[in-house]
């Protein structure tokens, strides 16, 4: 299942054009997707991340949203979190944005956001991995 929906979000991913590289997305998704090749084949793996690549927006929210009981054994455990991981995913877009120098408008401007709304995203970046400067994001984000 999860396979399939990574997939299912790169394609969504490049239909929208979401301001991340596609470097930088597979980055944040890294860690999960890593957790999901010991339970498929290569073949398997492959096989299902091209069937989410293949759904539409729809059909991906259905599936993600499907009562269908998995077998316990292939339930996918949790990676092991760095810092970076405990930040929503909005927030992980604001730090690598700080990472890259831009100043709050600027991102505002990037993300379509309100200053203000960006403001309380730095904050909150800070505050989750305890840190106290723009400066502190970017060397937190560049030792990942």
């Amino acid at each position: 299942m999860a396979v399939r929906l990574f997939g299912a979000t790169r394609a969504l991913h490049e239909l929208v054009r979401n301001h991340l590289s596609a470097k930088e997305y597979d980055a944040l998704r890294e860690p999960y997707l890593a957790a999901t090749h010991p339970q498929l084949s290569g073949e398997e793996w492959e096989a299902a991340f091209a069937e989410g690549l293949a759904m539409g927006f729809e059909e991906a929210v259905g599936y993600a949203l499907s009562e269908e009981e998995l077998p316990s054994s292939t339930l996918v455990p949790m990676p092991e979190q760095p810092p970076t991981e405990t930040l929503t995913l909005r927030e992980r877009e604001v730090a690598l944005l700080v990472g890259r120098g831009l100043t709050n408008r600027q991102i505002a401007q990037e993300l379509v956001l309100s200053e203000h709304t960006v403001h309380h995203h730095v904050t909150n970046i800070l505050k989750k991995l305890n840190l106290s400067s723009r400066q502190q994001v970017a060397s937190c984000l560049s030792d990942r």
